[in-house]
């Protein structure tokens, strides 16, 4: 019985031909679990989407601070905020938010904000017509 001496190629053959399944069960898990994360994401910002409570363009209360939903999108929302505090104060910024952190924020929306600028034009006329009474005119 004869055996075949390999060269340098046919070594190079037979460990690629052991070593090929190994790289494609390998380059299968780092895919589905690529994937299972980007499928985690997009599904809690479908939750979060649908989510009726909270809508683009509503007033909510982000970890104590006045905010804006600007943007609900599939794996982030963006928040509107000014701050009122610090050296950006009076500044309005964006707060760009994975949605898969939106459970765990402190997150209370504004139903009531009795601040309103109907308010203040109301007060504003009613000053007015207080001072004309006053006046006597």
């Amino acid at each position: 019985m004869e055996q075949e001496i390999l060269g340098a190629a046919g070594v190079g053959a037979e460990i690629t031909n052991l070593l090929l399944p190994f790289v494609a069960a390998l380059m299968m898990l780092v895919i589905t679990l690529w994937f299972k994360d980007f499928a985690s994401k997009i599904a809690k910002g479908l939750a979060f989407q649908m989510n009726k409570d909270f809508q683009e363009g509503d007033k909510v209360i982000l970890d104590g601070e006045k905010a804006l939903i600007v943007k609900v999108g599939l794996t982030q929302t963006v928040f509107g905020i000014t701050k009122s505090s610090g050296d950006f104060n009076g500044d309005y910024c964006w707060r760009y938010v994975p949605n898969e952190r939106i459970p765990y924020l402190k997150l209370e929306k504004i139903i009531f904000d009795n601040t309103s600028n109907i308010n203040g034009e109301k007060i504003k006329e009613n000053g007015q017509k207080i001072n004309k009474l006053a006046e006597g005119k």
